[in-house]
């Protein structure tokens, strides 16, 4: 990488962090990273092309909601649950997404799922179960991580569990509160 004194410190860290991920890992269901670039400033990530786009614009978008069928959700769902466990379980040093959200679940023709964004993930070291550093989408973050400023393994469930929620009932984390 070259000429990145133009570029926010939070954002370098990200984009080198996700490269840092995407280029250890290979599973089915997380994003393929083809190439990169960082140049005068600007940072580019290239990825596989995934068909339909994020889970929230195929819920949500502008173009009209999609209804999924119960086949399609649970495709959905199984796929992630399949990623964040390969991350979890059969990485050489677990990693730990910490952004599952509508938006970095993106879907192929037929609903087979994608996790991306890296950007915030960590490389859990074995020897520590604790971190301070709060990351992720308001709206799907852990209630251990929000109200404890803490981590661990209990924390992760609710992550998925929002997703999976918004997914099977249709609504919008957006919208909850009104």
């Amino acid at each position: 990488m070259s000429d990145t004194n133009n570029i926010p410190l939070i954002n370098l860290q990200s984009f080198e962090n996700e490269i840092h991920v995407l280029t250890e890992v290979r599973h089915q269901n997380i994003i393929k990273l083809h190439g990169f670039c960082s140049r005068r400033g600007n940072m580019f990530l290239i990825y596989e092309y995934v068909e339909r786009g994020s889970l929230g614009k195929v819920l949500y978008g502008l173009e009209g909601e999609v209804e999924l069928d119960w086949a399609a959700k649970v495709k959905i769902v199984k796929g992630v649950a399949h990623a964040i466990a390969y991350l979890h379980h059969d990485c050489s040093l677990p990693i730990v997404h910490r952004d599952v959200s509508l938006n970095n679940i993106l879907l192929e023709s037929e609903f087979e799922p994608r996790l991306l964004d890296f950007g915030t993930a960590r490389l859990l070291n074995l020897d520590s179960s604790n971190w301070t550093t709060v990351a992720g989408s308001y709206g799907y973050m852990a209630l251990g991580i929000i109200y404890f400023l803490r981590f661990n393994y209990s924390t992760l469930g609710n992550r998925d569990k929002i997703v999976k929620f918004l997914l099977t009932c249709g609504a919008s984390i957006h919208n909850a509160g009104h």
